[in-house]
């Protein structure tokens, strides 16, 4: 990925497939990184330390319509991870939506429905890892996001939609403690 002098990424951004990326559905229709918030989330819930890879500026108040950033996440005493977020309008993502609705019936709603109704902005975070890195860390961030813009999650294994804790449910069950 190449990226201009305010952090955002040049060139076109196309979706991941559902089998790529953990999706998160925000009602926030912005793509704006607040690296700040998102560190502290991570590190005040999911006892994790977060860096943003590319700094990101927002001149004059404008924000891109599409962006992607990588970010280093990690426990807070141990190698961190890189992982690739991507962000786009609900609008340019059908088949999130999709499995949204397949994952809220799949679950019988329970609420659900209603924050998919909501979405305004997809956030992906692509499942796989480069290197070494620790295959958590997809599905931690996603954990960060979903507690930051209260945005359900729908994974790339399994017809479902799940929540925060569904996301601390996940990781436990794969040895990482929140």
């Amino acid at each position: 990925m190449e990226f201009d002098d305010a952090g955002w990424v040049t060139g076109h951004i196309t979706a991941l497939r559902i089998p790529e990326a953990w999706s998160l559905l925000s009602p926030t229709p912005e793509a704006r990184v607040d690296a700040a918030r998102w560190a502290h989330v991570a590190a005040s819930f999911f006892r994790m330390s977060l860096a943003v890879v590319q700094a990101k500026a927002y001149p004059s108040g404008t924000l891109p319509l599409v962006d992607a950033l990588e970010v280093d996440l990690g426990p807070r005493e141990g190698a961190s991870t890189r992982v690739q977020v991507l962000t786009f309008p609900i609008e340019r993502a059908p088949e999130v939506r999709a499995a949204a609705l397949q994952g809220v019936a799949a679950i019988g709603g329970a609420g659900m429905d209603a924050l998919v109704a909501r979405a305004r902005r997809v956030w992906q975070v692509a499942s796989a890892v480069p290197g070494q890195g620790d295959a958590r860390m997809p599905l931690a961030m996603a954990a960060v996001l979903a507690s930051t813009f209260q945005a359900p999650i729908v994974p790339p294994d399994e017809v479902t939609i799940f929540g925060v804790k569904g996301a601390r449910t996940r990781l436990e069950a794969r040895g990482f403690r929140t």
